[in-house]
């Protein structure tokens, strides 16, 4: 039995993403590039922004392979004394590593680690919401001195989502520290904050957000300790930023434009084309194309993908 013929005898499990890339590689291809990434939408950021950089004629494929543990693993699974570092290249979420140990993540140079929690992280600024009303939302040509309005209140808004957000993120640290499994996937953060004309509030009080914290994600409430939650708290504010989980400031993105579209009145600001607004599944797929290169993201691109091209051509 060949190795791929193995593989795919483990269908729908981490041996698919690997399989699927020994099917498509051809050494002698060379204008073709591969990459492993962690969940099915992560190819349409990533896709977009890399063939960018790419030569005229040459792409790069993507393989969604489940989660950072899967990634992982298929990262082991190469022999690199036979496939070209450069040319292979894989992409995790940093999540809460600096304050949790993640085995899963890999220090290597063909693997992009990204700044912040999540890629939605680095989606979510002004420039790609000003992307998403000019492109998306009907304010093609609305003047400037307007959109700079809407970003100022983005920028207060985030700032203050973000603040409301820790005790939040401290709870799920504390939960990985002490290895309490919880579905924090299920909070809706519409039950949290609120979006009114671009403002941000609270929807609950600090008890009230914590029990509904432990309710949404299946966990006893009884297990909380709010002595340790709150050093955590103390330990985010003084150690590190860019904390948030990416999927909750997505939905703060979404959230966000929604409240400019909807209340152009009460904000006197006016759109020129009809738009739309955004749906929960909008942002990988319409947000996230809008978004600009990081510089870290830029550098990784440039030291491995367009030096294996550079190499070729030279």
């Amino acid at each position: 039995m060949s190795e791929v013929e193995e593989l795919r005898s483990y269908r729908n499990n981490w041996t698919v993403a690997y399989t699927e890339f020994l099917d498509d590689y051809k050494k002698t291809q060379i204008n073709i590039c591969y990459g492993f990434v962690e969940g099915k939408d992560d190819p349409s950021y990533y896709r977009t922004l890399i063939n960018k950089e790419l030569p005229i004629d040459c792409k790069i494929l993507l393989y969604p392979s489940g989660n950072k543990g899967n990634v992982k693993k298929t990262y082991d699974c190469f022999d690199w004394r036979i496939f070209h570092k450069n040319r292979i290249v894989f992409f995790i979420d940093r999540d809460l590593s600096p304050f949790v140990i993640d085995n899963n993540i890999i220090n290597e140079t063909n693997v992009y680690i990204t700044d912040k929690y999540s890629i939605e992280n680095d989606i979510v600024n002004q420039d790609t919401c000003e992307a998403v009303l000019r492109e998306v939302m009907g304010f093609a040509s609305t003047k400037q001195d307007s959109i700079d309005k809407i970003l100022d209140l983005f920028n207060k808004a985030k700032d203050d989502f973000e603040k409301y957000m820790i005790p939040l993120m401290a709870i799920i640290i504390y939960w990985k520290r002490n290895g309490i499994k919880a579905n924090y996937n299920n909070i809706k953060i519409k039950n949290i904050v609120q979006i009114n004309c671009g403002c941000c509030s609270l929807l609950l009080d600090h008890d009230k957000m914590v029990d509904l914290i432990y309710k949404q994600s299946g966990v006893d409430i009884l297990r909380h300790d709010k002595n340790i939650v709150n050093s955590i708290i103390t330990e985010i504010q003084e150690l590190y930023d860019n904390i948030i989980r990416g999927k909750y400031l997505g939905m703060f993105f979404i959230l966000f434009c929604n409240s400019i579209y909807n209340n152009t009145d009460a904000l006197n600001i006016n759109k020129t084309h009809k738009g739309c607004t955004l749906g929960e599944e909008d942002l990988m797929r319409v947000v996230a194309p809008r978004a600009r290169l990081s510089k870290s993201l830029k550098e990784f691109i440039e030291n491995t993908l367009l030096n294996y091209y550079k190499n070729l051509i030279n």
